[in-house]
C-alpha cells in the first residue's frame, strides 16, 4: 500500500510537471508569433539598400563653353546604400549609369524644321540641320556617389515621414559620348561618336534634399529627392573651351 502511495505521488509529480513545461511552452511560442508580427520601424534600422531612378535635367555649363547649349532629358538608374549611426547622421554610397549632356542650339536661318522639309544637306539626308533644338550631345556615364547623409529624429507632415538630405563627392566616368541630330522630318538621325574630345574620369559633387517615406512596415522605404549635381573640372579634352557637368531633378529610391 506503502509503495502504492509512492508510486502515485510520482506519477503526479511528473504529470505537474509536464503540464507546466507544455504551459510554458506555449507562453513562449505565443510570445515569439507576437513578437514576429510586429512590424518593423523603419527608422530604427541602421542599414538600408536598394534602387533608385533618376529623372534629371542635364547641360554644360561655363564662361567658354564650345557651343550654345541648353537643357536635355537625362535619365538614369542607381544602386544605392545608406547607413545612419544614429537616428539623425549617416553615409551613403552609390554605383550606376546616368546620362549627361546637353542640346545644342544652332542658329535658325531658314524658319524651322518643317518650313523648307524639302532642303537636303551635305549629310544626304532630307531635312533642316540648322533647326534650332534638334541637335544633341549624350554622354554615358558611370557615377558613384559618397555622401553623407541628415534626417529629422521626428516624423514631419505625417506619420511616417521624415525630411532627409545628403552632400558629398560624385565621381563620374565617362564611358561614351555621342552628338546626334534629331532628324524629325524623316526620322534619320545621324551619330557622330566623340569620346576623345572629352575628359574620361572627373570628380564633382552631390548634393539632395527630400523625404523619406516608412512604405507600410517592415523595415522598407521609400525616399523622393531633389538633386542636384555638377563637376568641378573642366569636361573639354582638346582645348575647346571650358565647361562643367551639371544636372538636376528628381530621384526615386525603394530601399530595403
Amino acid at each position: 500500500m506503502l509503495v502504492t502511495k509512492k508510486y502515485l505521488l510520482t506519477a503526479m509529480l511528473i504529470v505537474s510537471g509536464l503540464s507546466s513545461f507544455q504551459v510554458s511552452g506555449q507562453q513562449s511560442l505565443k510570445d515569439h508569433i507576437l513578437e514576429s508580427g510586429k512590424l518593423k520601424d523603419t527608422f530604427e534600422k541602421n542599414f538600408h539598400w536598394g534602387l533608385s531612378m533618376n529623372m534629371y535635367w542635364s547641360s554644360i555649363a561655363g564662361e567658354q563653353v564650345s557651343d550654345s547649349y541648353f537643357y536635355k532629358p537625362s535619365i538614369g538608374g542607381m544602386v544605392r546604400a545608406e547607413y545612419y549611426f544614429s537616428k539623425v547622421v549617416g553615409v551613403g554610397l552609390g554605383v550606376g549609369f546616368q546620362q549627361l549632356g546637353a542640346g545644342i542650339k544652332n542658329s535658325d536661318v531658314t524658319g524651322g524644321a518643317y518650313s523648307h522639309p524639302w532642303i537636303t544637306s551635305d549629310l544626304g539626308f532630307v531635312g533642316n540641320l540648322d533647326s534650332t533644338y534638334l541637335e544633341r550631345i549624350r554622354f554615358s556615364t558611370i557615377q558613384v556617389p559618397i555622401t553623407i547623409h541628415f534626417r529629422t529624429k521626428k516624423d514631419v507632415l505625417q506619420q511616417g515621414m521624415r525630411l532627409s538630405g545628403s552632400a558629398g563627392a560624385l565621381f563620374i566616368h565617362n564611358s561614351r559620348v555621342n552628338q546626334a541630330y534629331q532628324s524629325s522630318v524623316d526620322g534619320d538621325h545621324p551619330y557622330n561618336w566623340v569620346t576623345d574630345n572629352y575628359v574620361r574620369n572627373q570628380w564633382g559633387y552631390q548634393i539632395t534634399a527630400g523625404t523619406d517615406i516608412d512604405s507600410g512596415g517592415g523595415g522598407s522605404m521609400f525616399q523622393v529627392h531633389f538633386v542636384f549635381t555638377q563637376s568641378l573640372s573642366n569636361i573639354y579634352a582638346k582645348g575647346q573651351g571650358d565647361g562643367r557637368h551639371i544636372s538636376y531633378g528628381i530621384r526615386l529610391s525603394w530601399l530595403f
